[in-house]
């Protein structure tokens, strides 16, 4: 039986893992895989573009043609007759006449050595090298940009750990590009992702089905020292996770899984919304609540073909002797290739909020997930949705898809689910960025369904992104006597936010002299108001303040 958690670590595990918790995100790419030559353009032994050309004669004319001319021969004598000339006639006969018998010639040097028209055709030669389709070229190019840092404990400027590849994408096995893992900002995220996603795409990356996106959410260890020296293992948590917390985290998945996939689908075809389930095979039908996460770890990869393409991937999850979680990694597969930095980072923080949630759904136990008509609906909506294990032969064959042509009876389902799973993470997401509107447009509408309305990615992000701007100077100076405690020691929160329009209505750069106490205290109320909903301000009545959290 698994023990409640307290108050206290509850409080403990929230305030621990929103500091130590990373998310880790990988980008995969497929390359152009058209055929490219190893030709530089530097070659000596390709012909001007004029050569061969009837048109032209210039290809015609030899660079010895002047010292031929002084030296007579029969081979070279236009008046040559075989059977009354001999060579040693030909410097005294007066019908000798000179002709250069061109390229056939064993003498014969192209004036194209020395002629300032020369010019090769290298564009449509088959021979060349295209950096912009090679794929070799194309990650040297991109690792060069990102100058990946190749350790876990340092985070590159671009944030990117490694570039690699992945047999299952085209072009020599495509690019992965893997990050180190950031604590959750959503504008570190945002940043980041942006960079990744523009250097790969102007680079010539493209995504299709066989594309995703990986999250791993974990707390940071390392088995190894910078220079690669062998060290024992280093990890931040400074104790292990209680089991509950991953139980939850896993119940909360199960719960979610449709919604999850829902907002993350990404293709074009109304009928193929997502990829296919074989890289992320459904976890819906294992609970947590008759097995332990060992149990619930070990099923999940069996249930996947013994490998780690579960649709969250426990695997590299480590429990001690009591089964709590000493080394705290969960991979989650389930996202489309998405070219939109806005919904990576939104979802990046989504990730994150569902780490924070499991921690406040252990006060009561393990989550119940639902009935057994919510499970029988739940597993046909999944199907609809999220489907097709099949061989690499018909995958190749037919395509890496989902089937979603019977997904259209589901949507109201899914997009009530998403709106559910938001709600309930609103107050963690609030204090790491603007991820939850973010979430609010992917909820209704996902960019698989934005793609099919012909709407191109570069469009997509202009809907959904959100603009970093300076707070106002009106919020600015609220935050600055919250902060400061400039009003404090009041009894209630009307009588403060009258006390803090008293004090902004003498503030000259605010300008606001002509306003009464009354309307500059409701435009305080409002600003207040929208903070406490969000989760980002609660009265202390000890101090008789609003704080900041």
């Amino acid at each position: 039986m698994r023990k409640q958690l307290t108050v206290q670590q509850v409080n403990y595990w929230k305030l621990n893992l929103s500091r130590i918790l990373k998310i880790g995100v990988e980008f995969e790419f497929n390359l152009p895989d058209k055929t490219t030559g190893s030709c530089k353009g530097r070659s000596f032994t390709c012909p001007c573009m004029n050569y061969g050309k009837e048109e032209h004669t210039c290809w015609k004319v030899c660079l010895n043609e002047e010292a031929c001319s002084k030296n007579p021969s029969i081979d070279r004598c236009a008046n040559f007759n075989n059977k009354k000339c001999t060579e040693s006639q030909c410097a005294d006969c007066e019908d000798y006449k000179f002709q250069c018998i061109g390229p056939v010639c064993s003498n014969h040097m192209a004036a194209c050595l020395t002629c300032k028209d020369f010019t090769l055709d290298c564009s449509s030669c088959i021979y060349r090298f295209d950096p912009n389709k090679n794929p070799d070229a194309i990650r040297q190019s991109c690792t060069k940009d990102f100058n990946p840092s190749g350790s876990y404990g340092v985070i590159s400027p671009s944030g990117v750990h490694n570039v690699t590849t992945d047999g299952s994408l085209l072009g020599k096995k495509g690019m992965e590009v893997i990050t180190t893992g950031r604590r959750v900002d959503y504008w570190e995220f945002y940043r980041m992702s942006k960079d990744i996603i523009d250097t790969s795409i102007g680079r010539g990356a493209y995504i299709n089905e066989r594309c995703s996106i990986h999250m791993h959410g974990l707390a940071s260890y390392y088995g190894k020292l910078s220079g690669g020296t062998a060290s024992g293992k280093v990890a931040e948590l400074e104790r292990s996770v209680p089991e509950i917390v991953l139980a939850n985290l896993h119940q909360l998945i199960r719960r979610y899984q449709n919604a999850i996939t829902w907002m993350t689908s990404g293709l074009d075809d109304p009928n193929h919304l997502t990829r296919w389930e074989k890289f992320r095979v459904s976890v819906m039908g294992i609970s947590a609540i008759p097995r332990n996460m060992r149990q619930v770890r070990d099923e999940v990869i069996n249930a996947s073909g013994g490998n780690k393409y579960g649709w969250a991937n426990y695997k590299f999850c480590e429990f001690d002797g009591i089964g709590a979680v000493k080394r705290l990694h969960v991979e989650v597969r389930v996202m489309d290739g998405l070219l939109s930095p806005s919904a990576v980072a939104a979802c990046s923080c989504m990730y994150y909020a569902l780490f924070i949630k499991a921690v406040e759904l252990s006060r009561y136990g393990v989550m119940y997930v639902g009935n057994d008509d919510w499970k029988v609906q739940a597993e046909i909506v999944k199907s609809a949705l999220m489907n097709n294990t099949s061989n690499w032969e018909d995958g190749n064959k037919y395509g890496r898809f989902s089937d979603t042509s019977k997904l259209h009876k589901y949507t109201d389902i899914l997009v009530a689910e998403s709106f559910e799973l938001i709600s309930q993470l609103k107050h963690i997401l609030a204090k790491v960025g603007p991820a939850y509107d973010i979430l609010e447009k992917l909820a209704e509408s996902p960019c698989s369904i934005r793609r099919c309305e012909g709407t191109e990615w570069v469009d997509i992000e202009k809907q959904l992104e959100m603009q970093l701007t300076e707070e106002g100077k009106f919020e600015y100076e609220i935050s600055k006597l919250i902060d400061t405690r400039g009003v404090g020691r009041v009894k209630s929160i009307q009588e403060w936010m009258v006390k803090i329009a008293e004090t902004l209505q003498v503030n000259k750069d605010l300008e606001l002299e002509n306003e009464s106490i009354e309307e500059i205290t409701n435009k305080i109320a409002f600003h207040i108001e929208d903070k406490q909903s969000n989760g980002e301000m609660i009265w202390a009545d000890k101090i008789g303040s609003m704080i900041a959290i």
